[in-house]
C-alpha cells in the first residue's frame, strides 16, 4: 500500500497494543495447519447455516478514461481473461488450504458478459499526474480521490455504492510506445478496506494480456522497473493486480515462511513480481498463504454470506503468552522459535487465529505468518522457527470473527543475531498493561495502584520506571524550567521539563508518553523498544526549552513511532540559541538517531521535527530519552 496513505486507514489495522496479563495457560498442542481449515469451516458453518441461492456479493469493474482518451484496444475482452485468471489464482489457493474452490464472484449480465462500467472523467490525462513511484504522493491523492468522485454517479445509477461493495477502478492512464518498445503509466496502483467495503486501482494498458505471459521476447523498457520481457511486464502488473485486490479484500501484507519457500512467493508479500513466472520458466511462481486464505473463509466476497457484515466485532476474552518451547516435532530444535498460546472468546464468533511476525519492520512484505483455529474452549497455539533477526520485531495477531471482521492484538519481541529470541519486551508490555489501562482511561487512582503493584513486582526494572513517567502524566504539578533547575540535578530528562513551546503537527504535543488518539491504543513510547521518557512529536513539530545557560549536554535518540515506521518519514534537527548543532539524515523504518551535543552557555534549546520531505503522512515522531546533562561525561 501506498505509504502516505495509511492514515486514513491506520485504524483498521493498528487494533490494540495491549497484551492481558494473567496466569499461564495449560499447554494445548497447535492443530497443524492442513487440518484446520476443516475445523475453521464448522465454526463458519454453524454461524451462516445454508448458503443462499446467489451469492450477496460480487466484484464491481470500472473503466476510467480522460475526456481525451478512448479505452484502450480490446479492453473488454483482455480485462475478462484477466480476471478469469487472478479468479482460478485465488480459486486454487483456498482449495490447496483446505476451504475448498472458493473464489470472489464477477458481476455478468444475463449472457455472461462481464459487465465493466466505463467511466469518461471531464477532465483530461494532464489532471492525472503522479508525481513520483514508491510513494503517496499529493497527485496520487488527487487522481484518486478525482477518479471516485468520477465514478460514484455511474456507479450509482447502476445500483451500486462505493460504501457497501468491492470496486475495482482500471485507469486509462498509461503509456505503450510500440516503435521505441518504452512503457510509463501515471495510474493510482493501491488497494484498501474496511469492514463493509474495498475499492482498488490498477492501470490498463493494450499491452496487459493474460496471453503474453510465457513470453521472454520482446524487451521493453518499463519507467518503473527497467528493463524486462514481455511476460515478465504481464507478470508484474497483472500480479500487481491480484495483489491490491488482496487488499481490498481486506488482506494485509505477509511474506512466506520458511516451509513455506517451495511453493514461490506470497501473493502479499512481493508475489506480484512472481506472479505466473512459472509458465516462463523462471521460478515457482506465486502462491496465496494460508494466513490470506483464512482471513479471505469469511469475507462476503469468497463466504457468500454477508449475515452482520457491518457489525461491530467484539472480544469477551483475549489472552496471549509468549515462550520458546515449541513442541512440534519439525521445530523442536530449530533456530529463532517462538510459541504463541492464547485463548479468545468473541462475537461474533472467532473461527481463526493469523499471527503476522516481524511485520512492522517493512510494511509486513516478508513477515511469515502463521495461523490457528480455536477450540471449543478458545484455546489455541501457534508455533513458528526460522524468524530472521531483528531488533524491532512486531507480533501482530488477528482474530477472525465469522462475519468478516477481525479484532487486532499486539506485542514486541527481538530475535538476536546468535539465534534466539528475546521476549524481553513483551514482559515489559504484559507488565505494564494494566496501568496503560488506567491511563487510557485517565484514572489516577487506578494508575497509582497499578503502579504500587509493579513496583512490589519482579517486573523489569526498565517496566517500573516506565510505569513511574506513565502515572505522572495524570498529575498536574507544574514541571520545572531547565534554567530554574537547581544545580545539584545534574541530568533533566526533558520529559520531565516544562518547554517554552511546544507544537506538533497532529494530535497535541505531550511528554513521556503518546497522547490519547483513535489509532494507536497505547500510551507507551514505542519505536522499536520501549522508552521511559521522550516527547511525542509529529511532524511538523517544535519544543522548545530555556536552559539559561547552565546545561553541558543533551543525549538522546530519535526515531518513529514502531506502527508507523513503514509509511513515515521524518528528519530531526537541534538549534542552540538558533544555531542548527544537530541535523539527522531523513529517518525511515527502525533507524535510529542518535545524538550528543554541547550545550555549554547556551540559553535556548530548540528541538525540530521535519516531514522528511514528501508530506507529513505517518510521520509520528519520538524523541526518544533526551536527556540534559551539567557535565560533558557519559
Amino acid at each position: 500500500m501506498p505509504a502516505k496513505f495509511m492514515r486514513r486507514i491506520v485504524s483498521i489495522l493498528a487494533g490494540s497494543l495491549l497484551v492481558c496479563a494473567t496466569p499461564a495457560l495449560r499447554a494445548v498442542d497447535p492443530i497443524p495447519e492442513s487440518q484446520q481449515a476443516a475445523v475453521a469451516l464448522k465454526i463458519l458453518d454453524a454461524y451462516h447455516g445454508n448458503c443462499p441461492a446467489t451469492a450477496p456479493k460480487k466484484l464491481h469493474v470500472v473503466y476510467f478514461t480522460p475526456a481525451d482518451r478512448e479505452p484502450e484496444p480490446r479492453y473488454q475482452e483482455r480485462l475478462d481473461h484477466i480476471l478469469e485468471d487472478i479468479r482460478s489464482f485465488y480459486r486454487d489457493g483456498m482449495e490447496r488450504c483446505g476451504f475448498g474452490p472458493e473464489t470472489f464472484d464477477l458481476d455478468r449480465d444475463a449472457a455472461g458478459k462481464l459487465i465493466i462500467h466505463l467511466v469518461k472523467s471531464q477532465k483530461p490525462e494532464a489532471a492525472f499526474r503522479r508525481s513520483g513511484f514508491q510513494q503517496d504522493t499529493a497527485g496520487d491523492v488527487f487522481s484518486r480521490d478525482q477518479i471516485v468522485h468520477d465514478s460514484r454517479p455511474v456507479l450509482k445509477a447502476a445500483g451500486i455504492s462505493f460504501d457497501r461493495e468491492t470496486v475495482l477502478i482500471f485507469c486509462n492512464l498509461a503509456k505503450w510506445d510500440g516503435q521505441a518498445m518504452t512503457f510509463s503509466h501515471h495510474s493510482p496502483y493501491c488497494g484498501l478496506w474496511t469492514q463493509a467495503n474495498g475499492l482498488c486501482f490498477a492501470v490498463d494498458s493494450v499491452i496487459q494480456d493474460t496471453a503474453d505471459f510465457a513470453k521472454k521476447e520482446p524487451m521493453l523498457k518499463d519507467a518503473e522497473w527497467g528493463d524486462e520481457s514481455l511476460g515478465k511486464f504481464n507478470t508484474v502488473f497483472i500480479g500487481g493486480i491480484a495483489h491490491e485486490l488482496g487488499h481490498a479484500f481486506a488482506l494485509p501484507h505477509c511474506g512466506e515462511r520458511w516451509d513455506e519457500q517451495p511453493l514461490g512467493t506470497s501473493l502479499m508479500g512481493v508475489g506480484n513480481h512472481t506472479y505466473r513466472e512459472e509458465l516462463r520458466g523462471e521460478g515457482p511462481g506465486t502462491f496465496l498463504a494460508m494466513a490470506s486464505a483464512m482471513k479471505l473463509a469469511a469475507r462476503p466476497l469468497f463466504s457468500k454470506f454477508d449475515k452482520d457484515m457491518t457489525r461491530s466485532p467484539k472480544l469477551v476474552n483475549s489472552e496471549l503468552h509468549f515462550s520458546t518451547n515449541v513442541t512440534r516435532a519439525d521445530l523442536v530444535g530449530r533456530p529463532n522459535a517462538l510459541r504463541v498460546e492464547g485463548m479468545v472468546k468473541g462475537t461474533p464468533p472467532v473461527y481463526g487465529v493469523i499471527a503476522y511476525f516481524d511485520s512492522k519492520r517493512d510494511g509486513g512484505y516478508r513477515a511469515p505468518a502463521a495461523t490457528a483455529v480455536p477450540n471449543a474452549d478458545g484455546r489455541f497455539a501457534i508455533e513458528i522457527s526460522n524468524l530472521a533477526p531483528t531488533r524491532n520485531g512486531q507480533l501482530r495477531i488477528e482474530y477472525c470473527h465469522a462475519n468478516g471482521a477481525t479484532s487486532e492484538r499486539q506485542a514486541s519481541f527481538q530475535v538476536s543475531l546468535d539465534k534466539t529470541v528475546d521476549l524481553a519486551q513483551w514482559e515489559i508490555a504484559q507488565a505494564l498493561e494494566p496501568l496503560c489501562r488506567a491511563v487510557l482511561h485517565n484514572d489516577l487512582n487506578a494508575a497509582r495502584t497499578e503502579l504500587h503493584k509493579i513496583e512490589q513486582s519482579r517486573a523489569p526494572e526498565l517496566a517500573k520506571t516506565i510505569a513511574q513517567k506513565l502515572t505522572a502524566t495524570l498529575q498536574t504539578e507544574p514541571k520545572p524550567v531547565p534554567a530554574d533547575v537547581p544545580p545539584g540535578v545534574s541530568h533533566l530528562p526533558l520529559g520531565d521539563a516544562r518547554p517554552e513551546v511546544a507544537k506538533v503537527g497532529w494530535l497535541k504535543a505531550a511528554a513521556n508518553r503518546i497522547p490519547p488518539n483513535n489509532q494507536i491504543e497505547s500510551p507507551l513510547l514505542d519505536s522499536g523498544k520501549f522508552y521511559a521518557t521522550g516527547l511525542f512529536a509529529h511532524a511538523p513539530s517544535q519544543y522548545v526549552f530555556n536552559l539559561g545557560g547552565k546545561w553541558k549536554t543533551l543525549r538522546g535518540e530519535a526515531g518513529l513511532h514502531t506502527l508507523h515506521q513503514p509509511y513515515g518519514s521524518v528528519d530531526f534537527i537541534i538549534k542552540a540559541d538558533g544555531k542548527e548543532v544537530f541535523h539527522s539524515p531523513v529517518i525511515r523504518e527502525s533507524a535510529k538517531a542518535s545524538y550528543d551535543v554541547d550545550l555549554s552557555g547556551v540559553k535556548t534549546l530548540e528541538l525540530i521535527v521535519g516531514d522528511g520531505g514528501d508530506g507529513n503522512g505517518n510521520d509520528w515522531g519520538l524523541w526518544l530519552d533526551p536527556i540534559l546533562s551539567r557535565s560533558g561525561n557519559h
